[in-house]
């Protein structure tokens, strides 16, 4: 099996360009789930003539679907009852918590806006509890205005639950398009909704799996890696959010795909033909790295086995293990390894039996799981491993191949492309909502989905 066939195979790249999406039908599989908080917004009152009504109706969407995906809130409908509620004129008759019991709304979010600033206050009727919140100064521009947006839902979502919330995260990925006679394929990044779409690269080239260079309090998360094939071979690049430009990371010769880092930012892993090319075998390599200098060292062959191949590393978040894909027992499954530069050759665990076609794994952030994509009735679906019970459910359905599925920092949440003849989508799902939100839109193949923070 020569390089380009194993991964084709094993990631199921598209090859034709796509349009705009039809709606799929994408169905959920939740064991359990939490009874979600009803919470009411009520439209943004302005007094401000210079804010035009259409844009303040774009920012009550940005926060209504905040509160909608979050996991642990449900929005009610604007009702014109509760909105003449909240114009009387003191506090009291406003937020009475026997009213808005009896109309089973546990949170009341209410926005008003002055001098193109932002005032928004949560009251919550079990407490009978009022805060105000800072005032948010608004440009009018919405792509910088719906970023303070999820600032503010984030620091609302604090307040309620004492967790942080997803809502000022974002999600890099990978955008492949025709140009001319080649295909091009650029990384970009969004908001967690799919606002605010940005191209980070303009290589021209090919550049797929963008990886966040995990956050740290010594280190800004201003930097990504990802794979591009501007020298010919796929090679392991590092860039920043704000050029954009790649510049080469590993030295080794031969294919270099898959890279992910470890959350302590001190090694990434990846897979490379170097040392088995003839025969078409990727082996699994690990590097050690820092975050100013870079590569540091030589790389380090972490695992190899005989006419097979390797792929997909994924660190656990205390970098001491790597789940990965190989097919070295028959096809291609996943198992766990220590993350370790010792010259002895770690043995790896199979830890996924009920399916024997999986791919591209994703280690939660908390440890507890491991999203992957499986080979279900002849479509991909999103499974999920539990480390505590050592079970593996499905949690997806329909049609479409659905794979690459990345984590959200709070570990409830997922991002994962569809894919459906020629056409691939980014969609959203929490682990507490049996509800898909497609995020992604225009022409495209979007696809490699990486949650991470901003």
């Amino acid at each position: 099996m020569n390089f380009k066939t194993l991964y084709l195979s094993l990631l199921l790249v598209g090859t034709a360009c796509g349009a705009e999406a039809p709606q799929e039908e994408i169905r959920i599989y939740l064991s359990t789930t939490s009874p979600l908080e009803p919470v009411y917004i009520s439209k943004f009152q302005s007094s401000d003539q210079s804010l035009p009504n259409d844009y303040l109706a774009q920012l009550e969407s940005v926060l209504n679907f905040d509160f909608s995906h979050n996991s642990s809130t449900k929005v009610l409908p604007v009702h014109d009852l509760k909105e003449k509620a909240l114009a009387q004129s003191t506090p009291s008759l406003r937020f009475h918590s026997a009213t808005w019991k009896n109309w089973g709304v546990l949170h009341v979010l209410k926005g008003e806006i002055r001098n193109k600033s932002l005032s928004l206050m949560l009251f919550s009727s079990q407490t009978s509890s009022l805060k105000q919140f800072p005032e948010i100064a608004l440009s009018g521009i919405l792509s910088k205005d719906r970023v303070q947006i999820h600032r503010l839902a984030d620091a609302i979502y604090k307040t309620l639950y004492g967790e942080a919330g997803i809502a000022n995260t974002r999600i890099l990925y990978a955008a492949k398009q025709k140009n001319q006679d080649k295909w091009v394929s650029e990384i970009w990044s969004c908001d967690w909704d799919g606002g605010n779409p940005k191209q980070l690269t303009r290589e021209g080239s090919y550049c797929i799996t963008p990886v966040f260079i995990p956050t740290s309090t010594k280190y800004a998360n201003d930097r990504f890696l990802y794979v591009s094939y501007k020298v010919g071979q796929p090679k392991v690049f590092i860039a920043s959010f704000n050029e954009g430009v790649g510049k080469r990371l590993i030295d080794l010769r031969g294919n270099q795909l898959l890279p992910a880092i470890s959350p302590q930012r001190d090694k990434v892993a990846f897979i490379c033909d170097a040392a088995g090319k003839a025969d078409g075998r990727t082996d699994l390599f690990l590097q050690e790295f820092h975050p100013e200098k870079g590569e540091t060292g030589k790389p380090v062959q972490l695992f190899s086995y005989p006419r097979s191949t390797q792929a997909s590393p994924t660190f656990s978040p205390d970098g001491s293990r790597l789940a990965f894909v190989s097919d070295k027992d028959g096809a291609p499954r996943i198992y766990v390894i220590p993350a370790t530069f010792n010259t002895k050759r770690p043995t790896p665990v199979l830890i996924t039996k009920q399916n024997h076609e999986n791919s591209c794994p994703a280690w939660s952030p908390d440890g507890k799981k491991l999203a992957y994509s499986a080979k279900t009735k002849g479509t991909r679906q999103i499974w999920i491993y539990d480390f505590e019970s050592r079970e593996e459910w499905q949690l997806t359905d329909g049609t479409g191949n659905k794979e690459n599925p990345s984590w959200a920092p709070d570990s409830k949440h997922l991002v994962f492309n569809s894919t459906d003849g020629h056409i691939s989508e980014l969609y959203t799902v929490n682990l507490n909502q049996p509800d898909v939100v497609k995020i992604s839109h225009g022409a495209g193949i979007k696809h490699y989905p990486a949650w991470g923070t901003r």
